[in-house]
């Protein structure tokens, strides 16, 4: 009764001030007060989060509603009433259990967003064709089985969610929909789609991936509707710490041989095994064979993919082979998903051992299929594990994808090419040459040939699109030779570009190619570039282990601290945060476990514990703006964990008390159930901890939200960044800023980093740009001089400003002549246009530029729902 008597209290009080919105969400509702309907002037209404199993048929009186939020309820039913809502741009009714939706939901003509998912549709009718407007259609985790044709008439869609569905088929008229750029069909196994096919996953492209094109998928779709041939073909990886025996067993299980003074594999060893499933279906296995050496595991989860086969494979010569078991099931879970993995047991004549394999069945449930002692001297449990592959290799669901006759020729001529690399352009002529003309599929098909590791392509990145690579293990022998070049490890990791001719074979790696290798690394987060000079590069795993001085002078119960623990530490953790922290980092106070960042005179200190499997965070500096630095450094953990299939735990340590922890999303639970004060033994007395004090210690303002479906949270605004690649530098430190926004919800920005030429990257830049809410011109003499960014984007740029499509803001790096260009009639920023490079402190030029972006970007929020 009391969350009844509270929302009539908010009605009250919405009537009395004339109110446009109401929140009513999270009150356990379930029902609506009839008050409500006196509110004719509401044109945003939240009833999320309560327990509503219907809804009065009055609902539809409220006709200024322009958006409806009934998320996370019991609806079983919506009135037909909802379709006289005329006014309604966007109704949620996600995550209820709604069996039928009325048709009249059909008359919403000026919907643009609808969302149905996680309900028990089993069919939508009709008439949502005729939702003219619609640019945003979610039906995610239903049970449809099929959709109407007539959704093909939705020519503004843009982002269309049936993945967890159980579709038997889709309409081809789909390919007509070119407004179309975003479609995810995952879990509908009997549309036969594979992964590569269907690209990231919605909750992937939140996070930052490139969504696939969804003509691409389409037209892979249609093409196995008419002519295809199994694929027959899948990968077997091989994992474990060095000297364990891997190499031994490939050569065992694919030529039957034996080597006792064998090479340790450096890097990645890659070999084709031709088996025979049931004593006639010919498959091809690509064998990865990892190198086990400490250094290279921060790279081989570039390489760990899902829908493969793994053998672990241990051996009891150290004495701890339970938790090297442990370690690496946690990566390949985190890596490869629910991948299937034979744990092998090597080397037993040697060292007789075992592990506990009922505590790692029981706790890897979902990926051990088998344990097998094997020893290769002896040849001890060779059949036995070869009769293992083969039975978990038949039973790969994708082992049989179907493959466009086409396809299969195009691979099999590149997987029997001598050459380590092609242009991509060749692999269009010969794609052209073998059948495939559409450039769509051609990239459908890079993407199924770079996942089996038969061709690798970065096509989505514009540094790197150029090189389609044939031989796999020349990036990675590349990649490893330089990681484990004595020079680099004298160095402690930094590294000149001329490093290359001395340290690479110029046969194999010519000059021309190392520019690809050094930028594949800055792709991985590998390495990254010094800020006064282009030819310097600095790879923190070569870091000194050793932690500075200045570690020490972090007093803990004074500081601001966090707190990740994982169920494993991955290689390369902290040396992918100090690459992407890089701008707020000097080089002395960098080591290989360990950073610490400056921002707006506050110092953070970040460690990694591979003992305590955790990452802690502890601030000190100015009190007001600590949350500011915590903010940036939880955004780029955030990303690095979004590649993780785990999620680590997030911990708030009591101030004061840094020894204290609690679970931050146990926190939040608190918060959004009513909880203020959480009683908490420390030292042996009883505190009362505030909960939202806690909460609000390491959060800004608006960052805290409850609901993580990303896909639902669309009043963020898009920023389009437009900038000279000479300033990259400066790019970087506007983008560190920009995290504390992105946080808060109020913007995603997007950037090519670097702009090449080329039709197909030009659609990508194009799209962006003119889908962006908010057009950053970072204004130098070089962004002038380029005929792309001048020429091209800002002209563009302007255009949709003048039509009040966007908001443009130029941002002046450095001194150039910007008064005389067609944006100077804009405001700019800095204040009064003094250039960034000219304050003599850098981030508070760069706050000013974040707090004018804020402005905009808050106003634009508020025309949206005025």
């Amino acid at each position: 009764m009391m969350s009844f008597a509270e929302a009539e209290k908010r009605i009250e009080d919405a009537l009395r001030s004339n109110a446009t919105e109401l929140n009513l969400s999270g009150l356990r509702l379930t029902s609506i007060p009839e008050s409500i309907f006196q509110l004719t002037q509401l044109t945003r209404l939240s009833l999320n989060q309560n327990w509503l199993i219907e809804l009065p048929k009055d609902l539809g009186k409220l006709k200024s509603l322009v958006r409806l939020s009934l998320d996370d309820n019991k609806l079983i039913a919506v009135p037909s009433e909802l379709g006289k809502l005329s006014n309604l741009t966007r109704l949620d009714l996600n995550k209820n259990q709604l069996s039928v939706v009325p048709k009249e939901i059909g008359h919403l003509e000026n919907l643009v967003e609808l969302y149905l998912d996680q309900n028990r549709l089993i069919s939508v009718p009709s008439e949502l064709g005729q939702l003219s407007n619609l640019n945003r259609l979610s039906l995610d985790q239903n049970r449809l089985t099929s959709i109407p044709p007539e959704l093909c008439q939705l020519i503004n869609l843009t982002a269309l969610y049936l993945d967890q569905n159980q579709l038997n088929s889709i309409p081809k008229e789909l390919k007509e929909l070119n407004s179309l750029t975003e479609l995810y069909l995952h879990g509908n196994e009997k549309l036969g789609l594979p992964d590569e096919i269907l690209g990231p996953t919605w909750e992937a492209v939140s996070n930052g991936a490139m969504p696939t094109s969804p003509q691409n998928i389409l037209n892979y779709y249609l093409q196995i509707l008419n002519n295809f041939t199994p694929l027959n073909e899948a990968k077997l990886i091989l994992i474990g710490f060095g000297a364990v025996g891997k190499t031994s067993l490939v050569n065992r299980l694919i030529h039957s041989t034996f080597e006792r003074n064998s090479k340790k594999t450096e890097g990645i060893q890659i070999t084709q095994w031709p088996v025979t499933l049931n004593e006639e279906e010919k498959i091809t296995l690509h064998v990865w064979d990892f190198g086990g050496q400490e250094i290279m595991h921060s790279t081989h989860q570039f390489f760990l993919t899902e829908r493969s086969l793994y053998l672990l494979v241990l051996n009891g010569r150290q004495g701890h082979e339970d938790e090297d078991a442990e370690y690496w099931l946690e990566l390949i879970q985190s890596f490869g998903g629910d991948s299937p993995v034979i744990v092998v047991l090597n080397k037993i004549t040697e060292h007789a051992f075992d592990v506990n394999r009922g505590a790692l069945q029981q706790k890897f449930s979902d990926n051990i299929r088998g344990f097998i002692r094997t020893d290769c001297d002896g040849n001890i449990g060779i059949d036995e594990l070869q009769a293992a592959i083969k039975r978990e290799i038949d039973r790969l669901e994708f082992l049989r994808t179907p493959f466009p006759a086409s396809w299969l020729t195009i691979k099999n001529k590149l997987a029997g090419m001598q050459k380590n690399y092609i242009s991509y352009e060749y692999y269009r002529d010969l794609c052209q040459q073998d059948g495939e003309a559409d450039t769509r599929a051609q990239d459908s098909l890079a993407n199924c040939l770079h996942s089996l590791g038969i061709a690798l392509n970065y096509k989505d990145d514009p540094r790197l699109r150029d090189t389609h690579v044939l031989n796999p293990h020349w990036v990675t022998n590349g990649i490893y030779t330089l990681l484990n070049a004595s020079e680099l490890a004298e160095a402690q990791g930094e590294m000149a570009a001329d490093c290359l001719d001395r340290t690479l074979d110029i046969q194999q790696y010519p000059r021309e190619r190392h520019g690809f290798l050094l930028e594949l690394m800055r792709k991985f987060e590998l390495c990254f570039r010094f800020a006064d000079d282009d030819n310097r590069f600095l790879i923190p795993d070569l870091l000194d282990k050793q932690q500075p001085d200045a570690a020490a002078e972090f007093n803990l119960a004074e500081c601001l601290n966090f707190r990740y623990e994982y169920p494993v530490l991955p290689e390369g953790l902290l040396p992918r945060f100090i690459v992407r922290t890089h701008v707020l980092s000097e080089h002395q106070l960098r080591w290989r476990t360990g950073v610490i960042l400056h921002f707006e005179g506050n110092r953070a200190l970040v460690k990694a514990d591979r003992a305590d499997k955790c990452v802690t965070i502890s601030i000190d500096g100015p009190l007001d703006s600590r949350r500011r630095l915590l903010a940036i450094i939880r955004s780029d953990f955030e990303r690095i964990h979004s590649s993780f299939k785990f999620t680590p735990q997030e911990l708030v340590p009591v101030p004061a008390h840094p020894d204290v922890m609690l679970p931050y999303p146990n926190l939040i639970v608190m918060e959004q159930s009513g909880l203020q004060e959480l009683p908490q033994v420390i030292n042996g007395k009883i505190f009362h901890l505030n909960v939202r004090d806690l909460l609000n210690g390491v959060d800004l303002e608006g960052s805290r939200r409850p609901d993580t479906n990303f896909k639902h949270q669309l009043d963020t605004l898009s920023v389009f960044i437009s900038y000279s690649h000479k300033d990259n530098t400066l790019r970087e430190e506007l983008e560190t800023h920009l995290k504390i926004l992105q946080r808060q919800g109020l913007i995603q920005t997007w950037s090519d980093r670097c702009i090449l030429p080329g039709d197909e990257w030009k659609d990508e830049i194009d799209d962006n740009l003119n889908r962006a809410d908010i057009i950053l011109l970072l204004v130098s003499a070089d962004f002038i001089a380029s005929d792309y960014c001048y020429d091209i984007e800002m002209k563009r740029a302007m255009e949709r400003h003048a039509n009040d499509e966007a908001v443009v803001i130029p941002v002046v790096l450095r001194h150039c002549d910007w008064k005389s260009t067609p944006f100077s009639k804009l405001g700019v920023s800095p204040k009064d246009g003094v250039p960034v490079k000219d304050w003599d402190d850098p981030d508070r030029a760069w706050l000013n530029v974040e707090t004018s972006i804020r402005q905009v970007a808050e106003s634009l929020q508020g025309r949206r729902f005025s």
